[in-house]
């Protein structure tokens, strides 16, 4: 479910840039810039979706994730937590493994990515079935 806010959404694009002066384009805003470029890395998306599902250990990421290596996994892991959308917890079995958790900041997404399916489902679908 989507909560609608009265506020309005924050712009798409800066208020300055080529469009401002009289050029062809506008540059995006420096916040939509910093989502696209993070999720615009491959395996990204990936990952931070499966997440979504709840705390998982890397191992059952890595099965889970088919194609990804341990080191492509390990740094979107990485750059996650270090970001603060996610946490990383070792937990002292025998074999020590790591859990990874989304915090609040990282499953804040949800409702964006669940319009971005949708929209995905209505439009990208459609034009791959008419060969557009």
């Amino acid at each position: 479910m989507i909560v609608m806010s009265s506020a309005l959404p924050p712009p798409l694009f800066a208020e300055s840039g080529p469009a401002a002066a009289g050029g062809a384009c506008e540059t995006l805003s420096e916040p939509l810039s910093q989502v696209m470029t993070l999720l615009g890395k491959r395996w990204t998306g990936v990952v931070w979706s499966t997440l979504m599902q709840g705390p998982v250990y890397f191992s059952d990421l890595k099965r889970g994730i088919p194609g990804i290596n341990d080191r492509i996994l390990n740094e979107r892991l990485v750059e996650l937590v270090d970001l603060g959308l996610a946490t990383r917890t070792v937990v002292d079995d025998r074999p020590i493994r790591v859990r990874y958790e989304l915090t609040e900041h990282g499953a804040a997404i949800r409702p964006a990515l669940a319009e971005l399916t949708r929209w995905a489902q209505d439009h990208l679908q459609k034009a791959t079935s008419t060969g557009r």
